[in-house]
């Protein structure tokens, strides 16, 4: 076992990493009910500047995005840190007009409740 947990299974990773970019796409940032369900209750973020969101603030912020949204999104690595805990790491980049911003590392921390895994905590920091 390294320091990072255990590495997690193989379907594991695919559905969390699907789940994950899901949270991208326009469509889903656009569903509330859609990110009710994803957004565990006591969700909170710390986005690349540094600023804090709780729940209901990403519930409101999200929705008003609009569909301008793009992300691009890659090495995604998963780790099980406890058996209804996983984290999941990878890069990712918004798109405006087809200017790329600077990469960013992201962590997100998933929790299983039941049979479903929800986003309990997410943060980006700018890639050096």
């Amino acid at each position: 076992m390294s320091m990072h947990g255990l590495s997690a299974s193989a379907a594991l990773a695919t559905e969390l990493e699907m789940l994950e970019r899901a949270l991208h796409t326009a469509e889903v940032r656009a569903d509330r009910q859609r990110l009710e369900a994803l957004l565990d209750d006591d969700f909170s973020e710390i986005d690349r500047s540094g600023r804090c969101y709780t729940r209901t603030q990403m519930l409101r912020h999200l929705p008003a995005e609009g569909v301008q949204v793009d992300i691009e999104a890659k090495g995604f690595v998963v780790a099980l840190l406890a058996p209804d805990l996983a984290q999941v790491r990878y890069r990712s980049r918004y798109r405006h007009a087809g200017q790329a911003d600077a990469w960013a590392e992201r962590s997100s921390l998933w929790r299983r409740q039941g049979s479903r895994w929800r986003l309990c905590f997410h943060q980006a920091t700018p890639a050096p």
